[in-house]
């Protein structure tokens, strides 16, 4: 169907083939493979920000451990285990 919108090609290599399946699980079985790209294009879009959201505050809490700021008493957590058997 012509579309006023531009358009990429996609190799259907074995990876993107078992995406198309996994995605017309959801979408539907009988979806054509464009809309079935389309929504996991859409969602993997959502899913990097999101992971890459999360990665950003890992850092930032691991740095703030490693400073000694984030409120994390350490010399408790070392002893806690020794500490639960008593």
């Amino acid at each position: 169907m012509a579309s006023r919108h531009p358009r990429v090609q996609v190799p259907v290599d074995a990876e993107v083939a078992e995406a198309i399946v996994r995605g017309r699980r959801v979408v539907g079985e009988d979806a054509p493979a464009s809309r079935v790209l389309r929504a996991l294009v859409l969602r993997g879009a959502d899913a990097v920000e999101t992971d890459a959201e999360a990665e950003r505050a890992a850092s930032e809490f691991l740095v703030s451990v490693a400073q000694g700021s984030s409120g994390l008493d350490l010399d408790a957590l070392r002893t806690a285990r020794d500490r639960a058997w008593r």
